[in-house]
């Protein structure tokens, strides 16, 4: 079959992400035979008209759409991306009448109910290397479409099966399918996967329905074989590690440094998930001794009752001890917090505040705020919501909705995060105009040709100390249509 497969995502943020999920789905499809066609809308000037020529040039008998993100889960400046995808949709629809299957994370998180939002005819739950391939056999008829893992069809209310996950998988293969010079010139990082799966059970968190809570883990050195071959065609200027939680188990992020560092690779590492409960000397000399310059580390807050409250699995002091360890390790470190949830109120917002105001200072350390938390389907803070009365049981939330405690203000927690932002400049809220998407554009292609390594959010701590505070503007922009859902006090 000719399968033309779209990477849906136009939202750069601080960097682009490179579609290594579909890239994984599109490298499987030509295994089982098929010819595939990749369209990558990300850096696309005019995404709806590549998408249309692609299409007209394919002529294809399968389009696969892949769905990063519902919204950029940012309450004070939310961007929804259902809009974009629908535009998509109708000009897939007015140029071919080849069946539509959507896919990618935000796919998963929906659920079946993604097909009663989106004009589409199926939709993959979970993973896609084995049960894609597998819808198109069912489509050609040769097997029954009852057998596919997560199939969902448009019409009915629930998935076939349970979701799809891949017991085993290896590298991406993403070089066939991109070019990475774009991908370069915005300061973007190759993205690799060391294992899949996260058995972590945080109450706000989707990973469970993404990925599943089973760990599947590959092979270091086969980890460390890829990162050398992509090194030897492309050379990129950094590897991310974009685990769910790079460091558990440790033992295994440690075996994956010691693999890289055997093989005497020369390179640059960052990973996006880093857990405080296994930060270790250890640990952190064999991230540096591999390569690693950077990372990004997900406490949420600094406080044990918000902390229990999220079910994140550690305390305060493996926070305050991660903090210590990161900071004498030299790497730079980016830190995401986030305030309003269940049990929130001025006591746990000052101590988390707090934390970042004083343990993370210096050049070295950026500190993300969201005020507001997303309630996403299937998660315990949506069930938690919905038994405390404060969101509607049938509540669409494919539509934002947030959950604000009611036991402290928004706006006295955006002015707290202001107090702090004029202490420290490495704290940020992620509400902060700090750049558009064309200034941003403009200073990655800049970096690019002086031949820095990113991440470039490594350099706004420095950038923003040079910024008087009175010209960062205060937290807490324009919003648009979403939910704000209160607790009732004492609960």
């Amino acid at each position: 079959m000719r399968v033309l497969l779209a990477y849906t995502n136009e939202c750069l943020d601080f960097l682009p992400p490179p579609p290594i999920g579909l890239a994984y789905v599109a490298s499987a499809t030509r295994r089982a035979g098929h010819e595939v066609e990749f369209v990558d809308l990300l850096l696309a000037e005019d995404p709806i008209a590549t998408l249309r020529r692609a299409i007209g040039a394919f002529r294809p008998d399968v389009v696969g759409l892949s769905v990063r993100n519902i919204d950029n889960v940012v309450h004070q400046r939310l961007q929804p991306f259902m809009s974009r995808l629908d535009a998509q949709l109708r000009a897939v629809r007015g140029s071919t009448p080849a069946p539509i299957v959507l896919g990618g994370p935000a796919v998963s998180i929906m659920g079946a109910a993604a097909l009663q939002r989106l004009d589409a005819d199926y939709a993959i739950l979970g993973e896609g290397e084995e049960a894609f391939p597998r819808l198109l056999a069912a489509l050609a008829g040769d097997a029954a479409l009852d057998g596919v893992p997560g199939l969902a069809r448009r019409g009915e209310s629930a998935a076939s099966g349970p979701q799809a996950y891949t017991a085993r998988f290896g590298a991406s293969s993403l070089e066939h399918w991109i070019d990475w010079r774009d991908y370069a010139r915005q300061g973007a990082t190759w993205p690799v996967q060391t294992k899949r799966g996260c058995p972590l059970r945080c109450s706000y968190c989707t990973y469970a329905a993404v990925e599943g809570l089973g760990i599947r883990k590959r092979d270091p050195e086969a980890v460390a074989e890829e990162i050398e071959a992509v090194q030897g065609r492309f050379s990129p200027r950094c590897f991310e590690f974009i685990d769910s939680t790079f460091n558990l188990p440790p033992s295994h992020a440690i075996a994956v440094c010691e693999a890289i560092i055997r093989r005497g690779l020369r390179v640059n590492l960052t990973t996006m998930g880093v857990n405080p409960l296994a930060v270790s000397r250890e640990l952190l000399r064999a991230m540096k001794a591999a390569g690693f310059r950077s990372l990004m580390i997900t406490p949420e807050a600094a406080h044990d009752r918000m902390l229990d409250g999220m079910d994140k699995g550690f305390d305060t002091s493996h926070v305050h001890h991660a903090a210590k360890l990161i900071r004498a390790s030299g790497m730079s470190s980016m830190w995401f917090f986030m305030l309003g949830g269940p049990g929130e109120d001025a006591e746990t917002v000052e101590a988390t505040v707090r934390f970042a105001e004083k343990s993370l200072r210096g050049p070295d350390c950026l500190s993300l705020f969201t005020t507001g938390i997303r309630i996403l389907p299937g998660t315990a803070l949506a069930r938690q919501a919905i038994a405390d009365g404060t969101l509607a049981a049938n509540a669409d939330l494919i539509e934002p909705h947030f959950y604000f405690s009611r036991d402290i203000g928004e706006a006295a927690i955006l002015d707290r995060i202001d107090q702090a932002k004029a202490r420290n400049p490495g704290i940020v809220h992620a509400s902060e105009d700090i750049g558009d998407t064309s200034q941003l554009r403009t200073v990655n292609r800049l970096l690019d040709k002086l031949h820095v390594a990113p991440p470039y959010w490594r350099f706004l701590p420095r950038l923003l100390a040079l910024r008087p505070a009175g010209q960062r503007g205060r937290s807490g922009g324009r919003r648009l249509s979403s939910t704000a859902v209160e607790a009732r006090p004492g609960e």
